[in-house]
């Protein structure tokens, strides 16, 4: 699934975001995500989503497992609510406006 979203900011924040991107060779939609990405859970995130080198396929007990593992994690409030993530991106993105 797919968003779409549109950002108004002013000129000279947006010219200062693009020269930052510029300068790590990525594109506006990049730094976007990559600044998305230091506001989540990086740890958690490659973890998930990066396959071990050299892995097997999970067995349905391996993955049962994993499923368990994440349901427990949420109930424990290790991850961040929707509320929660928009507050930080609100903050840490104030020049996006």
């Amino acid at each position: 699934m797919y968003m779409t979203t549109t950002i108004s900011l002013p000129i000279n924040e947006y010219h200062r975001a693009e020269a930052y991107a510029k300068e790590r060779n990525l594109s506006m939609d990049d730094l976007f995500i990559s600044l998305i990405n230091q506001l989540t859970l990086n740890e958690e995130y490659e973890k998930w989503s990066m396959p071990e080198t050299n892995s097997s396929p999970l067995s349905l007990e391996e993955l049962n497992a994993r499923i368990e593992q994440g349901e427990q994690q949420f109930e424990n409030g290790e991850y961040k609510t929707h509320e929660q993530l928009m507050t930080e991106l609100q903050h840490e993105f104030s020049w996006l406006k």
